[in-house]
């Protein structure tokens, strides 16, 4: 909670600070758009297996080659063993790099969806569904996923080199690649705001980072969801993206006078 505290201060385009708008994300979610957990939960997990499968499949052949290619027989010795546990390890690093983008790329159009319900609920404001804007949501939430990974590890890349130029700043540097970890999460949350404005990828890029506040206060939720060891993998991206989706909705639209927002 100290760690809640300290961002509280956090502020946006209606006033809410980030934690009244994530409290409020959960109470949507326990109510009327509660609906929203079945679909977020499938892909989660189907996407979960897919990778715990993938990294199975891939060090097991791997391991195979390596014994064939140095005349052993499988599963005799130590050198398969050995060989299948450090790929496994290895890609399991990659995987934990990798898992936010794969979510946000996977989860992109039920996220859109759900902020889309959220704008609805909050604003009263209808907007009728068509497979075409559908089609047309999912290409831009790939695209930009893309450019907001693209993004991201260019910065990353920048704070590295930095590093290793200035070693006595890497404490500076390492706040500063979570911080901009942080923004992504909350970033990739507004963007689907954006879309609704007609706001292009990279228009939507530059709005988020004018509106940077907003999305840290948008990505911490998210962030701490995808940080949780195991639970990153499966829970993380339904509670994380759900929660984070309505609550880039809260935070930067004003409800209708006559409608509640509990």
């Amino acid at each position: 909670m100290a760690g809640a505290r300290a961002f509280s201060h956090i502020r946006n385009m209606t006033n809410l600070t980030w934690w009244q708008a994530h409290r409020q994300a959960w109470a949507w979610l326990r109510g009327p758009l509660r609906m929203w957990f079945l679909p977020a939960t499938g892909v989660a997990v189907a996407l979960s297996a897919l990778g715990w499968w993938g990294i199975s499949w891939v060090a097991s052949d791997v391991a195979n080659r390596v014994v064939d290619a140095l005349g052993v027989e499988r599963g005799e010795g130590w050198i398969q063993s050995l060989t299948q546990g450090l790929v496994s390890l290895v890609l399991l690093v990659v995987k934990l790099k990798l898992t936010k983008h794969l979510v946000l790329v996977c989860m992109g159009p039920i996220l859109a969806m759900a902020s889309e319900a959220a704008e609805v609920r909050l604003t009263g404001r209808e907007l009728p569904f068509s497979w075409r804007r559908a089609w047309k949501d999912a290409w831009r939430g790939l695209r930009s996923a893309l450019l907001l990974a693209a993004f991201e590890w260019g910065v990353l890349l920048l704070c590295w080199l930095a590093t290793l130029m200035s070693p006595v700043l890497a404490p500076v540097w390492v706040a500063m690649t979570w911080a901009f970890g942080v923004w992504v999460y909350g970033a990739s949350m507004l963007d689907y705001v954006w879309e609704r404005e007609a706001l292009g990828g990279r228009d939507g890029l530059r709005k988020s980072l004018r509106a940077w506040k907003t999305a840290l206060g948008v990505g911490l939720p998210f962030w701490a969801w995808m940080s949780m060891p195991v639970l990153a993998w499966t829970v993380g991206p339904v509670f994380g993206g759900l929660t984070g989706a309505i609550s880039a909705v809260l935070m930067t639209r004003t409800p209708k006078p006559h409608l509640a927002t509990t």
